[in-house]
């Protein structure tokens, strides 16, 4: 249970992986194609902003300083841009039937 109290909200983009995952596999065992494409949706916006928010190490007095600024990448945005494509066009067949 050490990975919860270590868990860091910051990094966001890592829940977003898990939490499409987790809705991606239970999807498929109902097979529901729309509840798919959302995960899938959610799962590609987080690798977006995981490659849009890599780790920095600065060396400073005393240590070491880590940080994960926002840089924008291409694979990064693209990823961004596929994956909200991907979710609303996935909630918005879940809302039509």
């Amino acid at each position: 249970m050490d990975w919860i109290q270590n868990f860091d909200l910051g990094r966001w983009w890592k829940a977003s992986i898990a939490v499409g995952l987790g809705i991606m596999l239970a999807a498929l065992a109902a097979n529901n194609r729309d509840v798919i494409t959302v995960g899938f949706g959610i799962v590609a916006l987080g690798f977006g902003e995981w490659m849009n928010h890599r780790m920095e190490m600065e060396f400073v007095n005393g240590g070491t300083l880590t940080s994960f600024h926002r840089h924008n990448r291409p694979i990064g945005l693209v990823l961004d841009g596929v994956g909200i494509i991907l979710a609303a066009t996935g909630l918005l067949r879940l809302i039509a039937s």
